[in-house]
């Protein structure tokens, strides 16, 4: 833990009231036109007082400079500090005659300088991101004699915004999508407005590279004004693991005619994207950006069959052969990124190499499990390693995108190894939309910064963490409800909950988990009433939201459950409702979650998460598949050799997507019943079931009457049913017209005529469709062939 420059007693270094800051004038503007001005604006807000910046030092209490400046250069320690000062990124905090010195061995140093002394003080790098509140103290001592040196570990520390769409894109299109280009069209909303928000957030957590959001976005060409930015405040800009040479993914879908046959294939587009390349160097070489080379399939897929590894390095050496080209130096003094991805890494093993000073960007799995990593003899290579590392993933088995699964155990265990085993040149992880990613974030810039923290410091990481978020409030409850909701989630996503997660019968599994999960939940409830007014809406995005909305999908699955499970109608009918509650819950949970601080984090949760049937997300929300039974009084009985059912008296039907749905009055008795909505093709899962009771035995005729859908498919309407355990009966009703058409539309039924075998005794009927558009009125099972009735028989 970092020595505390802020005294707990009573020195002779205070700082209070009108604060004079002075500063370089000749500094760079990442700290005279940002940095500097939220010093004095946090500070300002921190003591009550407006602090006022100043180049000329008399009577100043705080002296900001980088060390190669004039200021710097005039203090009276300056020696010692240019001495100490002798890495990339390092800076000192000191407290010397009388005033506090945030000394800088480079820009970037200096900008750690000004926000580690801001977040000693009580300023949270999440201040805007998080609503963390500033805490207010209008006399600030601080110790004497203190001095605090501090530099990165590992050289290049940053996050990667990614799977942004609906949650990160709506929000900012909210906040940020109002700014014009010259054309007077709106801009892509992430745009400079955004991302200063986000520069800001980076340099705070002491990260200084960003792989910028691209699902829909391209950074340099949507608004010029991003780079220039980036390069304003001290950031570096990167393209991911799959846009190379500074070239974003959405510019070669927008223009891609442009370049040659249109082709993301180099063997047969070579000129094409080679022009396409050379553009992209030609925009930023002037930029500290890093260059990611090679190429994947069009869209972040795997390459064809056809390409190979010896097709990849010859991309890739051309793309360096490019970039001497455009910057008029070896390609060796230009940043580049060899990305070994998914597939790539094969082509690596398999012999694929890169040029020695390029660095190489190793991957986890998706899932936050290293695949690679440097062998010893390897370790010295001059462009260095690299990891991406994953948070959010757009994959297999799930998408998980909507709030946090990781662990700061895995992340500390699995990063130190890489470090260790000498990747130090750079980490990225990737955090999807940000919200929902603060604490895992944290602890990953934090352990960039100095991955050689021990067991221990990760042990205390949460408690240290949490107690500057909610000011000192109830930080052994809370720290205990982030790090229990982060071990469950990271056990079992929640995009891979489903009524089968855990077992109902062995070692009352479910209901155990479910247990853990109420009263984690109850505490969190807890301690929200418990927690001082100005904390709680933090305390709502870090703690309650995703534990509340996680325990609530386990109630609503474990429900599901048990209405699959038990043949009891009274259980059964009490779980579908539970569900059906559940399913409207998430629904105000996070509408709750939108309306904090007046809505300004509205869309940040609304990534889809109930309704998975693949890996990919739903487009929308979809309830749980469940069922409801009704009483005995429903069931049918046989009279006359028949028995007669009407469509909506069914004992059970299930709900879901597709739901089986009364329209009284249609058709030629009391009403009918069809799937709905009827843009969706049912299925078996989708089903009504009739409960019925026959004296007889032997063959019998099952008709169904059906309201006169035509084929309008061209392929015929499906339905089907199963008695019992017997076979599945499918029939086309109308697929091929025999002469019918004119009796459909004579008498506007169809009867369906099938036979089956029935025992003496109760049965139970299921029924379905395959197609939207059947509309079922009735169900005639007789044990002896009707002569043609136009109404059928009538129900009793």
């Amino acid at each position: 833990m970092k020595s505390q420059i802020v005294s707990q007693t009573k020195t002779s270094m205070l700082i209070s009231g009108v604060v004079k800051i002075t500063y370089d004038k000749k500094d760079d503007e990442a700290i005279t036109k940002y940095a500097l001005i939220n010093l004095k604006n946090d500070l300002t807000n921190v003591l009550g007082e407006e602090a006022i910046l100043a180049t000329e030092s008399k009577n100043s209490k705080i002296i900001v400079a980088t060390i190669d400046t004039s200021l710097a250069k005039s203090q009276k320690n300056y020696e010692l500090l240019r001495e100490a000062l002798n890495k990339k990124e390092q800076y000192i905090i000191t407290v010397f005659e009388g005033q506090l010195q945030l000394i800088g061995n480079d820009r970037r140093g200096t900008i750690y300088a000004i926000y580690e002394f801001l977040s000693q003080i009580g300023v949270s790098p999440w201040h805007y991101w998080m609503d963390v509140p500033i805490k207010k103290q209008a006399e600030l001592y601080l110790n004497e004699p203190f001095f605090l040196i501090d530099a990165p570990k590992v050289e290049m520390r940053g996050f990667f915004i990614n799977d942004e769409w609906p949650a990160a894109g709506n929000w900012a299109t909210k906040h940020f999508g109002h700014l014009m280009n010259e054309k007077g069209e709106k801009m892509n909303s992430f745009n400079h407005l955004y991302y200063e928000k986000l520069f800001d957030l980076l340099l705070r957590l002491k990260g200084n590279f960003i792989w910028p959001a691209m699902w829909d976005s391209a950074f340099y060409a949507d608004d010029p004004e991003n780079s220039k930015l980036a390069q304003k405040m001290g950031v570096i800009i990167g393209t991911s693991h799959h846009e190379p040479m500074g070239r974003n993914h959405q510019e070669w879908i927008r223009n891609h005619g442009q370049y040659g046959n249109g082709d993301w294939d180099y063997e047969s587009n070579q000129e094409g994207l080679e022009k396409y390349f050379r553009q992209g160097i030609e925009r930023s070489y002037q930029t500290e950006d890093i260059f990611t080379l090679g190429m994947r399939g069009n869209g972040d897929e795997a390459m064809g069959e056809g390409e190979n590894i010896s097709l990849l390095e010859q991309i890739i050496n051309k793309q360096r052969k490019i970039i001497s080209e455009v910057t008029g130096r070896s390609a060796k003094e230009t940043p580049q990124i060899g990305a070994l991805y998914k597939e790539v890494q094969d082509y690596y093993d398999k012999g694929m190499r890169v040029p020695d000073d390029v660095i190489l960007l190793l991957c986890d799995d998706n899932w936050g499990n290293l695949r690679k990593l440097p062998s010893l003899e390897n370790r010295d290579r001059k462009g260095g390693f690299g990891i991406y590392y994953h948070y959010d993933y757009v994959g297999g088995p799930r998408n998980s995108k909507w709030i946090n699964v990781s662990q700061i155990q895995r992340t500390w265990e699995q990063m130190t190894l890489a470090y260790n085993y000498g990747v130090r040149k750079l980490w990225v992880v990737n955090v999807g939309d940000l919200k929902g990613q603060e604490y895992p974030l944290s602890y990953f810039m934090d352990l960039a910064w100095n991955p050689e923290q021990s067991l221990e410091e990760m042990e205390g990481y949460t408690k240290n963490w949490v107690e500057k978020q909610l000011g000192g409030n109830y930080i052994n409850d809370a720290s205990k409800l982030l790090a229990a909701y982060s071990k469950l989630n990271m056990t079992i996503s929640p995009e891979l909950l489903d009524k089968d997660t855990f077992s109902l019968e062995i070692d009352y599994e479910f209901e155990r988990i479910l247990a853990n999960y109420r009263d984690l939940s109850n505490q969190a409830g807890q301690l929200f009433v418990l927690m001082p007014e100005e904390y709680r809406q933090v305390y709502e995005q870090l703690i309650y939201f995703p534990l509340v909305a996680t325990g609530n999908l386990y109630e609503m699955y474990y429900a599901q459950a048990i209405n699959w499970k038990s043949n009891d109608t009274k259980i059964v009918n009490q779980a579908a409702d539970k569900v059906e509650w559940c399913f409207k819950r998430d629904a105000e949970l996070t509408s709750h979650y939108h309306s904090l601080n007046n809505g300004k984090w509205e869309h940040m949760m609304s990534q889809t998460h109930i309704g998975y049937h693949d890996w990919q997300e739903p487009e929308y929300q979809i309830m749980p598949e469940i069922r409801r039974l009704k009483s005995e009084e429903y069931l049918s009985k046989e009279i006359d050799q028949s028995v007669v059912i009407e469509a909506a008296d069914f004992n059970e039907k299930s709900q879901g997507e597709v739901v089986w749905t009364e329209i009284a009055d249609l058709g030629k008795t009391f009403s009918a019943i069809t799937p709905l909505p009827n843009n969706i093709i049912p299925s078996k899962q989708n089903f009504v079931c009739y409960d019925f009771e026959t004296s007889s035995s032997g063959e019998f005729q099952v008709e169904v009457f059906l309201s006169p859908s035509l084929n309008w498919n061209n392929s015929g309407l499906i339905y089907g049913y199963q008695i019992d355990d017997g076979a599945e009966v499918e029939i086309n009703f109308n697929g091929k017209y025999k002469g019918e058409l004119g009796n459909w539309q004579a008498d506007r039924i169809i009867r369906s005529l099938s036979v089956a075998k029935l025992e003496q005794g109760k049965h139970r009927l299921l029924f379905y469709a395959k197609s939207p558009d059947v509309i079922l009125q009735k169900i005639c099972a007789s044990f002896w062939r009707n002569k043609r009735n136009l109404f059928g028989k009538k129900s009793f």
